[in-house]
């Protein structure tokens, strides 16, 4: 007749002997939060103890799950049917909750975030052009999430909202980098776990061809400058590639027409790192009727009346379409082209060798460069006075 196993009393004790000799007495309490639970104690009557308290909070245990509420139970079901196949317990998903989502409920919705970042960035004195991106994309952001937790925000939400059909993919990688920014200064205020932006992949923008002025565009713009008061602003655009938008916080201390150079001090120019641009002849030849001015300290361009001048100015010169950035793209292209050095081109214009070779390389001719660089004023010493006609305008008829 066979014995009837007894069943093990849980928890188990074990005697451990160590290798100094000495033993103790160890609970094996199964597998608790996803890992093997073991706890050893001195003698056999501590470990009873412990063993005897384990099985009474078992049975407590036990009876609380049965006085939970029928809807609790209904949805730990469901969520256990739903984490069992990825081996996840219930237990473990509420602590992840508890981590990533709950400890980010007292945080500031969407909106705040922006608005405190917003005035963060301007106390930090960026330029103005960079604030009014920031708050344009930004303010685009919050009209959609603005009353949400950023932690609450989804990955593919922000897939599906980054994706916007009527964007250029060029208009998303910048929406994607200046919430990516967003994100970051969130999480310096502990207000996100994570950067979202960082799990989805910048869409590829292909790089486009600048636009530059022909040689007989240049020679009209130049000649008919002058009228606008916009003959500074152009000279130094074409024949020193200095930006639109450092030129419009620069004035004539900047020109050193005793040295030949213009100074781009860090506090005009775009990377706030300050540069020396050399002024060619063509360039001393041409603001030769602004020389004056310039030397009393007097502004490059008027950007209060800079827009409408220009568009009379391309009516007079008889052109249809200004490039972006037409003048410094012209610039780069010429003088690359003129003296081959990429080194040289990219020092004078603040950037580095790879980006000439990327978008100035083999754009016009040395032929054409030459001429460009030849361009001169019929009449430099009248100030003030119409400059000869140009051959090809109307005015040459």
């Amino acid at each position: 007749m066979s014995k009837t196993k007894r069943p093990t009393k849980w928890p188990r004790i074990y005697k451990v002997t160590h290798r100094s000799g000495q033993a103790s007495y160890q609970l094996d309490l199964g597998m608790v939060d996803g890992k093997r639970k073991r706890v050893n104690f001195p003698t056999k009557q501590e470990a009873e103890a412990y063993a005897e308290q384990a099985r009474i909070a078992r049975v407590n245990e036990g009876m609380l799950a049965f006085s939970l509420p029928t809807d609790i139970r209904l949805d730990a079901a469901k969520a256990s049917h739903m984490l069992g196949p990825h081996g996840v317990t219930i237990f473990e998903a509420a602590k992840y909750y508890q981590k990533h989502v709950l400890a980010y409920k007292a945080a500031p919705c969407v909106k705040e975030i922006v608005e405190k970042y917003i005035g963060e960035s301007v106390s930090r004195n960026l330029r103005p052009r960079t604030i009014g991106d920031l708050k344009h994309r930004l303010t685009c952001f919050a009209a959609d999430f603005g009353e949400s937790k950023l932690a609450e925000i989804t990955l593919d939400e922000l897939k599906e909202w980054i994706a916007d059909d009527g964007w250029a993919m060029r208009t998303r990688v910048n929406f994607l980098t200046k919430i990516s920014q967003l994100y970051g200064h969130a999480i310096r205020h502990k207000w996100a776990d994570s950067n979202l932006t960082e799990h989805i992949d910048r869409p590829a923008v292909d790089d486009t061809t600048p636009g530059v002025f022909t040689v007989e565009q240049a020679e009209r713009l130049l000649a008919h400058a002058h009228k606008f008061d916009l003959l500074a602003y152009i000279a130094i655009g074409f024949f020193a590639g200095i930006r639109s938008a450092e030129m419009a916080r620069m004035s004539g201390k900047n020109v050193n027409f005793e040295d030949k150079t213009i100074t781009v001090g860090a506090d005009a120019a775009k990377k706030r790192s300050q540069r020396i641009v050399d002024m060619q002849p063509a360039l001393l030849a041409w603001l030769e009727p602004c020389k004056a001015k310039l030397q009393n300290g007097g502004e490059i361009v008027d950007q209060g009346k800079f827009r409408r001048h220009k568009e009379l100015l391309l009516e007079a010169a008889a052109i249809q379409e200004w490039p972006a950035n037409g003048l410094r793209h012209s610039f780069g292209s010429y003088h690359f082209a003129m003296f081959r050095s990429a080194d040289d081109t990219a020092h004078q214009m603040g950037n580095s060798a790879e980006v000439v070779h990327r978008y100035y390389k083999a754009l016009v001719s040395r032929s054409e460069a030459e001429k460009f660089w030849a361009l001169q004023p019929r009449m430099p010493h009248c100030v003030g006075k119409e400059l000869a006609p140009v051959a090809g305008t109307d005015e040459s008829q």
